[in-house]
């Protein structure tokens, strides 16, 4: 049988282009109208689903990290995306509480409308009036440094709870909402009430439930708390959120159904890349949460049918552990069950395996290969291993001189071959 002898060195470029490639095809589903909020792994797939519209408000849990991480222990979010709206007033009482000045759709506002960040987890609604040149300012409440607590500046805040039809409002609740204070980085307290001062009643939340989670959420409808983010770990965000954008030269808040991504991770995108380039990506990581957001498609207007998919535009995920995910979106179905369909494949996973020691000259053969490959090294004894295409080492063998690998327990598929620690070079089984 023919000898193929293989060069390390030289297959180093074109095994790197085919693990740039998407290998593998996934998808989620968000349910007919979006019903749902899916929490998305690279590694696992999906690790949670939860209604999108089981919580109002979200109350951080992730401890303080000073000097620069302070702000993220102190957030609370709002459910933009699923029609639940912040007012601050100039109020501090529930029972003389006046609604005059509310912005309404017919007439001005004097009230301000909050919105969460679209680049951070750590600026929610209730943050967004902070004062940036004061370290000790929250937005609703101030770092107290006798007691150690963030605490409330007083406000009143009023949160409308919409429901739609058709895109058109139909109905309001209202909730009013004071933020009394985070209790020494421990112990949120809140009050609620109705629109009428009516049903008042004190709320904690403790973050020692919620460990390893962002945030402790709330339903202020059920008057409850959701422990809705999944134990497992997870690396994107698939929802309906708020941003503000720009169109025909005005600059517009909507309601958008995407991907946010968890703070742990770093993202990217790279415009006017086809999906099936050998390029490796100089991208500029980043951590906002936006990266991937909604960019990747195109509403087609009303009455039209399916969104179209921007498919040059590839995204990059750099996990916690360093490895690296492409990914290109594929098709998206809009509201009739909210599919969303991609590529995805790891990327830098394999940049050790590639970074050579040596470069050694290794005969491998026969390849493709079915049952069995020969790999020829030189003398003394070293050692071969097998990854497949997620970086996982299948077969670990020592070899000398011409060895015979059995690789029967492999499926068909493409995988790398390395010795020694060496660059890797590609093994197709058939």
């Amino acid at each position: 049988m023919k000898k193929i002898a293989l060069q390390i060195a030289f297959l180093f470029a074109s095994a790197m282009s085919l693990l740039a490639q998407p290998i593998a095809n996934d998808s989620i589903s968000l349910g007919a109208g979006y019903v749902n909020d899916i929490y998305y792994s690279f590694e696992n797939g999906t690790v949670g689903t939860q209604p999108g519209a089981n919580w109002h408000i979200a109350f951080a849990t992730r401890p303080a990290a000073p000097p620069t991480n302070v702000l993220r222990s102190t957030t609370i979010i709002a459910n933009e995306g699923r029609n639940v709206q912040i007012y601050k007033s100039n109020q501090y009482n529930f029972a003389r509480f006046d609604t005059t000045g509310y912005r309404r759709i017919d007439s001005a506002s004097t009230w301000s409308i909050l919105h969460n960040s679209d680049s951070s987890w750590d600026l929610g609604a209730f943050n967004a009036n902070l004062v940036k040149s004061d370290p000790f300012d929250y937005g609703w409440g101030d770092y107290n440094m006798t007691s150690h607590d963030v605490v409330s500046k007083g406000n009143v805040y009023l949160l409308r709870l919409t429901r739609t039809a058709q895109g058109r409002t139909i109905d309001s609740a209202f909730k009013l909402i004071k933020i009394e204070r985070l209790a020494f980085d421990t112990q949120w307290v809140f009050q609620m009430a109705n629109i009428d001062g009516t049903d008042s009643n004190q709320f904690t939340i403790s973050k020692a439930g919620f460990n390893g989670k962002l945030f402790a959420y709330f339903d202020v409808v059920n008057k409850r708390v959701v422990n809705r983010e999944p134990t497992a770990p997870w690396d994107l965000y698939f929802t309906r959120y708020g941003a503000f954008s720009t169109q025909f030269g005005q600059t517009i808040f909507s309601t958008n159904t995407g991907a946010l991504s968890h703070p742990a991770i770093l993202t990217a995108r790279v415009k006017g890349m086809p999906v099936d380039s050998t390029k490796i990506s100089t991208a500029i990581f980043n951590n906002k949460i936006t990266n991937i957001g909604t960019d990747w498609k195109i509403n087609p207007g009303p009455g039209q049918p399916n969104f179209a998919i921007i498919d040059s535009n590839v995204y990059f995920a750099r996990l916690a552990n360093n490895k690296q995910y492409r990914m290109v979106f594929k098709s998206f179905d809009g509201s009739s069950n909210g599919r969303i369909r991609f590529y995805k494949g790891v990327e830098a996973d394999f940049v050790g395996l590639f970074e050579a020691k040596n470069y050694q000259t290794v005969a491998m053969y026969p390849n493709p290969a079915s049952s069995f490959v020969n790999v020829q090294v030189g003398a003394g004894n070293h050692t071969v291993v097998i990854f497949d295409i997620t970086g996982k080492a299948l077969i670990n063998q020592t070899a000398t001189g011409t060895t015979t690998i059995d690789i029967t327990s492999l499926n068909k598929g493409l995988y790398f071959l390395q010795v020694d620690g060496n660059k890797a070079a590609r093994l197709l089984v058939e």
